[in-house]
C-alpha cells in the first residue's frame, strides 16, 4: 500500500514531467484562415463556342505557414456558354483549410438576320413635331398639311430628324447587336399619301437595297378623304398591299404598322372630320393585311391607346418626342422577335 507521501511525489512528477513536454497553455492559437472569391465573372462568346475567361485570384488572409490556393475550374479556362460555378480553396501550413466560389457566366452575343433596313412612310416615320398654326379657310387645314411636304422623295436625300423612331430604333438594336453594323434608313416623307408612295416604293427599294422594310403609311390618304374618310380606307389597304408583295417579292422581311389614333379636338385630328374615327376601321384591314401577306405586324395603335394627351403632340397628329420613342420601342420589339438569331 502506497503512502500518502509517495502519492504526492508521484503527482508532483507527472506534473513536472507533463510541463516540460506539452504545449503551453498560453500559446495563442494560429489566426483563423480565411478565404474571399472574386465577384461573378462574366463572359461573352460570338459564336456560342467555349470562351477563355480570366477571373482574379481569390484574397487569403490568416492562417500560418506556406498557403496554397487552388480555383477549378482555373483562371485561363475554357468555359461555355451558360453559369460555370467555379471552387476555390486555400490551406496552409497547419493543414486549415478555407473555402470559397462564384459563377461565371457566358452569354452568347445577340445576333440578328437582317442589319440594313428601311422605314417607309410618311412624317410619321420622317419624325416632325408640330405646333398647331393659325387655321385657315382651306378645307381641313390643308395650308397646313402644305406646309410639311418636302419635295419629291426621288429629288431628295433620306432625311434623319433626331427625334424621329429610325433614328432612335438604330441606336436601341446598335447597343443590343453590338457586334454587327446597323443600318436604318428613314425614307419618311412629310405630306406622302399611301397611294403614292406605292408609286414610288420600287424606286427607294432599288436605291436603298435594305434587307428589311419598315412600313406605316396611309393617314394622308384618310385625311385628304375626308368628310368620307372611310372612302379612302380601300386605297390605303391595295397601296400598302401592293407595297409588302413587292418587298417580299425581293426577299426582304417585312414589318407593317397601325396607324396611330388621333387626339379629338385638335387643329390636324381630321380623322374626326366625320365624327368616326376612321384610323379604327383601317387598322382592323391593316391587320388582316398582315396575316393574309404571312409579314411582321407593328401594332402601333394599341401601344398609344389612352396615351395621347402625352404620345401625342399639341396638333392631335404627331407624335411627340416620347411618342416617336413609343414607335421605336414598339418597332424594336417587333424586330427582336422576328430576326433575331
Amino acid at each position: 500500500m502506497r503512502s500518502s507521501s509517495g502519492i504526492a511525489w508521484t503527482l508532483l512528477l507527472a506534473g513536472l514531467f507533463g510541463a516540460s513536454c506539452g504545449d503551453n497553455p498560453n500559446t495563442p492559437s494560429p489566426p483563423v484562415l480565411s478565404i474571399t472569391c472574386p465577384a461573378a465573372q462574366t463572359g461573352q462568346s460570338l459564336d456560342g463556342n467555349p470562351v477563355i475567361v480570366n477571373y482574379p485570384n481569390p484574397a487569403v488572409s490568416g492562417g500560418e505557414g506556406v498557403l496554397s490556393t487552388t480555383c477549378t475550374p482555373p483562371s485561363g479556362s475554357r468555359f461555355s456558354v451558360g453559369p460555370t460555378n467555379v471552387a476555390c480553396t486555400a490551406q496552409d501550413a497547419k493543414k486549415q483549410t478555407a473555402s470559397c466560389g462564384f459563377p461565371v457566366n457566358v452569354v452568347k452575343v445577340p445576333r440578328i438576320s437582317a442589319t440594313r433596313f428601311m422605314a417607309f412612310g410618311d412624317s410619321m416615320t420622317e419624325g416632325l413635331l408640330q405646333m398647331c398654326q393659325a387655321r385657315s379657310l382651306l378645307p381641313h387645314d390643308l395650308r397646313t398639311v402644305l406646309d410639311d411636304m418636302q419635295a419629291l422623295r426621288t429629288a431628295r436625300p433620306p432625311q434623319y430628324s433626331a427625334v424621329s423612331y429610325p433614328v432612335k430604333l438604330q441606336s436601341m438594336l446598335a447597343l443590343r447587336y453590338a457586334a454587327q453594323p446597323l443600318t436604318v434608313i428613314n425614307e419618311g416623307s412629310g405630306g406622302e399619301t399611301a397611294a403614292f408612295g406605292a408609286t414610288q416604293f420600287a424606286g427607294v427599294l432599288n436605291q436603298d437595297q435594305p434587307q428589311a422594310v419598315l412600313l406605316q403609311e396611309g393617314i394622308n390618304d384618310i385625311h385628304a378623304g375626308s368628310p368620307t374618310q372611310a372612302s379612302a380606307i380601300p386605297v390605303v389597304i391595295s397601296s400598302l398591299r401592293s407595297m409588302v408583295q413587292e418587298a417580299k417579292r425581293r426577299g426582304m422581311v417585312v414589318f407593317l404598322a397601325t396607324l396611330l389614333p388621333e387626339r379629338r379636338n385638335s387643329c390636324r385630328s381630321f380623322d374626326w372630320d366625320d365624327g368616326v374615327e376612321d384610323v379604327a376601321t383601317a387598322n382592323t384591314q391593316i391587320r388582316a393585311l398582315a396575316a393574309a401577306e404571312g409579314v411582321t405586324l407593328v401594332d402601333l395603335y394599341p401601344a398609344f391607346a389612352g396615351l395621347t394627351d402625352t404620345l401625342i403632340g399639341p396638333d392631335g397628329l404627331h407624335p411627340s418626342e416620347a411618342g416617336y420613342q413609343k414607335m421605336a420601342d414598339t418597332f424594336y420589339a417587333a424586330v427582336a422577335q422576328r430576326l433575331e438569331q
